[in-house]
């Protein structure tokens, strides 16, 4: 079984009330995964209706193939909460959006050996770990490093998004 990584503490989050455009903030997210050449999966939507407001749980999955023997994985909860449409006035004219609570937590990790080559026997997985601390050891941090630069990356950039987008 391939292992993960973590190079994050796992499940950072955000969390902000307020009035914002969730469909721009759905788009903005997953441009931002096709910019750097993530593969995204939505692994889970659910949606609720409770008292004349919405709830939503979404799960992200997405990776990108770094090497033969390395992927980049982040994964992203969302949660919205008290989800109401309301109409605010933007540039002289009246804009439908959303208000309520988001909440989403980050999660990063590389997958090492994620096609399983070295599974097939206690020796090989011994000699992969030893490939892992002694051969490609810094490699492997220097990986880390890109890994954690771009989940905070993706983090700022909502963060932005949702002080930007912001009205009321």
């Amino acid at each position: 079984m391939p292992e993960k990584d973590y190079v994050i503490v796992p499940w950072m989050k955000i969390k902000q009330s307020s009035t914002f455009s969730l469909d721009e903030l759905y788009k903005m997210m997953y441009y931002w995964f096709e910019r750097h050449d993530y593969v995204f999966k939505e692994k889970e939507y659910a949606e609720q209706r409770t008292q004349g407001s919405k709830l939503y749980e979404i799960r992200w999955y997405a990776e990108r193939k770094v090497t033969d023997y390395i992927k980049f994985v982040i994964e992203v909860g969302l949660f919205f909460s008290g989800i109401k449409d309301v109409e605010v006035e933007k540039d002289g004219g009246k804009m439908k959006t959303q208000g309520g609570t988001v909440e989403m937590r980050f999660s990063a990790h590389l997958r090492k050996d994620y096609e399983g080559n070295w599974e097939s026997s206690p020796v090989l997985k011994m000699i992969r770990g030893m490939y892992d601390k002694y051969i490609i050891g810094s490699r492997i941090e220097g990986y880390e490093d890109d890994l954690y630069e771009e989940t905070y990356d993706l983090m700022n950039e909502v963060k932005a998004f949702l002080n930007m987008h912001k009205f009321g």
